[in-house]
């Protein structure tokens, strides 16, 4: 329940950052994804608890804000978590390298999956091409950017959440 409740604020905390600061710093005309980021971080956290209840409450809170359609937010961070959660029982040794390799799917996953609902479900005329050189390797860069200083941050705030078990 703890666990809810710490993710409800923390996931809202970068929403709002997300839609009020990280969106007006581009990157040609892509952006840092910093929800994709934070749950990520969260998700490879060996004790914490709870993940799949942030990816819904992101996904939600995304989905409502945002002009994309609803459902692309809130299936890219349930496969997001769904990745981070198969990387950290397999690369188990290097969770950072984990955190990598999940921010750089959940990026390429995230913008393929909204370039697919704006230009068949939406019938919106994108570019393949444009869309992957202009925002999609842009963002990427920003959200690799991210992923160390995020990764720190949430580690240690897990650590504080749940700390480790004495034997």
């Amino acid at each position: 329940m703890i666990s809810a409740l710490i993710g409800f604020v923390i996931i809202t905390i970068s929403v709002m950052a997300q839609m009020a600061i990280v969106r007006y710093l581009p990157l040609l005309n892509g952006s840092a994804d910093l929800v994709l980021v934070v749950l990520s971080a969260w998700a490879l956290h060996e004790r914490s608890e709870g993940v799949w209840i942030w990816a819904l409450i992101a996904g939600i809170l995304t989905g409502f804000i945002s002009a994309m359609p609803f459902y692309v937010p809130l299936i890219s961070y349930l496969v997001i978590v769904w990745v981070a959660s198969l990387l950290r029982s397999r690369v188990w040794q290097s969770p950072i390298l984990a955190m990598f390799v999940t921010v750089f799917i959940g990026t390429l996953f995230f913008h393929l999956l909204t370039i697919f609902a704006l230009q068949f479900l939406q019938q919106i005329s994108i570019g393949w091409q444009e869309s992957l050189n202009l925002v999609t390797i842009p963002s990427l860069v920003l959200n690799l950017l991210l992923t160390l200083p995020f990764y720190v941050v949430l580690t240690d705030l897990a650590g504080w959440f749940y700390p480790a078990e004495v034997e």
